[in-house]
């Protein structure tokens, strides 16, 4: 599903002139910052549904997009909310919006809300990792720094043997992409419970402890 939320962001920044291929001209590159996405109803095998996105609110270094997950007859299966900044590639800043010519992309906001609360803040404590992997080739997206997409599935492998049983699923996810990670990288999680279906996630780099993702996973029991 995060998968398709990112494509569908894809497809509606290209098709507004601000997508990937139109940022790179200008040697920039749109990095995610926060990413939530929350389902009521998982999607079956077979189903048909439809992902819609938006711009929502432009602010001066970050841009909302918020995204609604439909199927037939209008049954709502879920929203997103995610959070974007505009990278300088060779000072690594972000671009201010406030500084784009023809005030940039504002042309495409669109004043409509998603029934979910936006992104919250997570801080984990615990010390020993409960998992420890080295990022691979497989792992990376095009500019070469671990997937935002793979951050997720590594995190949800924690909770493998509970999202296989019968009726397990995750409801919400919530997720803070604080620093890159590259190939080779030691990549060390740590994990806190937060009450009865909530938990707390850290991946942090080894040998440096420097906080990569930071994410709140809330299963549906």
């Amino acid at each position: 599903m995060g998968n398709h939320l990112l494509r569908c962001a894809s497809l509606h920044a290209g098709m507004h002139g601000f997508g990937y291929d139109d940022v790179m001209r200008s040697h920039h590159v749109w990095v995610l910052s926060r990413l939530v996405i929350e389902l009521e109803k998982m999607p079956r095998t077979g189903d048909s549904y439809t992902v819609e996105t938006w711009v929502s609110k432009i602010y001066r270094q970050f841009t909302d997009r918020l995204y609604a997950i439909t199927g037939e007859g209008g049954k709502v299966f879920g929203h997103g909310y995610s959070v974007w900044a505009l990278i300088d590639m060779d000072s690594r800043e972000a671009m201010d919006f406030s500084e784009l010519p023809d005030e940039g992309f504002a042309d495409a906001v669109i004043d409509r809300t998603v029934p979910i609360k936006g992104p919250g803040r997570v801080r984990v404590k615990a010390q020993e990792p409960v998992r420890s992997l080295k990022a691979s080739y497989s792992d990376l997206d095009i500019n070469r720094h671990v997937n935002s997409i793979r951050y997720i599935q590594m995190i949800l492998d924690l909770f493998g043997e509970q999202l296989c049983q019968e009726g397990q699923r995750v409801r919400r996810l919530d997720v803070a992409y604080c620093s890159e990670s590259y190939c080779g990288d030691q990549l060390d999680f740590f994990c806190e419970k937060g009450g009865e279906k909530d938990y707390k996630v850290e991946i942090r780099k080894g040998g440096t402890g420097e906080v990569l993702i930071r994410a709140g996973v809330e299963l549906a029991l």
